[in-house]
Order: structure tokens, then sequence, then C-alpha cells
């Protein structure tokens, strides 16, 4: 899925209409699997100026950036800081911070083909090769992708009756306009 994806669905899924700053929560939970990614691209690509054939037909398998991936994506890791969040420290934030990350990476193994994450870093190398990809069309991302935007526009209906500031409702809004954007360009005006 989508950074974008993960973040509206995450918080729709976790939000409370009562305590609306937990929202953030689900909202650093959704975004930092996917940081790593983020930072791989902007050194690869920006800094170092690799091709766009090799930065994700090499580069990005490495063993060091892979590393650096699946400790973001570590569901032992991250069902620690559950544990510690829910049973130690009692608290809510952390709780609800760890529920997303483990959204998160449900979510991705499910929708991830021969880019997925070893999930069970550190104590596993194994990587699930879901049959279905959220980008790639040789894995049915004709039909994922589309699912994918009407699930998030639906999350973002509910979720717009729960904010409660314009500026949240209009940051949605905008997440929303870019989500359809990006998904024109991506699959329906790209050439094959």
């Amino acid at each position: 899925m989508t950074t974008h994806s993960h973040v509206i669905l995450n918080i729709a899924l976790l939000s409370k209409r009562d305590k609306p700053f937990l929202h953030r929560y689900a909202f650093i939970g959704a975004v930092l699997p996917d940081l790593p990614l983020f930072i791989f691209f902007i050194i690869e690509s920006i800094i170092r100026k690799t091709p766009n054939d090799e930065l994700w037909g090499t580069r990005y398998f490495t063993e060091a950036w892979q590393n650096f991936f699946d400790i973001f994506n570590s569901v032992p890791l991250i069902l620690i800081l559950l544990g510690i969040g829910y049973y130690l420290l009692n608290s809510e934030r952390i709780t609800v911070f760890a529920w997303s990350l483990l959204m998160h990476c449900a979510f991705d193994l499910l929708t991830h083909n021969d880019d997925g994450h070893h999930h069970f870093y550190p104590l596993s190398n194994f990587a699930f090769e879901s049959p279905i990809s959220y980008w790639d069309r040789d894995h049915y991302a004709g039909i994922v992708a589309p699912i994918e935007r009407v699930v998030f526009l639906i999350a973002s209906i509910y979720l717009f009756r729960r904010l409660k500031t314009r500026l949240a409702r209009w940051c949605l809004i905008i997440v929303n306009v870019l989500f359809v954007a990006s998904y024109l360009l991506f699959f329906l005006f790209r050439s094959r």
C-alpha cells in the first residue's frame, strides 16, 4: 500500500472521537515503516544520483538497505513495543502507535510481491511474497490499486466527520486529491 493509504486507513481504524490527540500517534505509526524508504530514495537518487533502473533493481535489494528497512518493519520488535506500552506503561499513546505500526506491516505483507520486507527480522530473513501487489501490474496491481483507492476514499469519508479542525479536514481533502492524481498518473496515463 502507499504511505498515504496507510495513514488514512490507520487513523480511521484507530481514531477515537473523544481522543483526537491519538490521531498523531496513528499517523506516526503509519508513516514510520516507510521512512527508511524515503531516506533511501533521497540518498541514492538525489545525493548519489543512482540511475532509476539500478536504484530499484539493485540498490534497493542490497543487504545494508534491506536491514535498514527491516528494523522499521519488524513485527517482533513492534510486539515488544506494544507489550511495553500496553502492559508495562499502560500508555494509550504507545499502544496506538504500536498498533499502527503492526497494521502497516500487515497491509504490506498482503500487498508486496517480490519487494516485501523481512517482517520477522531479526529472528528470520524470511520475506513473504504475496501473490498480489499494489503497484506491480504483473501481480494484479490493475485490480489491487483501484480497490486501494476505494478503501482509501471510504476511510476518508468516515474520517472526515471525526476530524474536528478545518486544518485537519483540508489536509485530508488535499491528500485525497493528490492520491487520486497519483493514481491517474501512475496507472491510467503511464505508457506501458
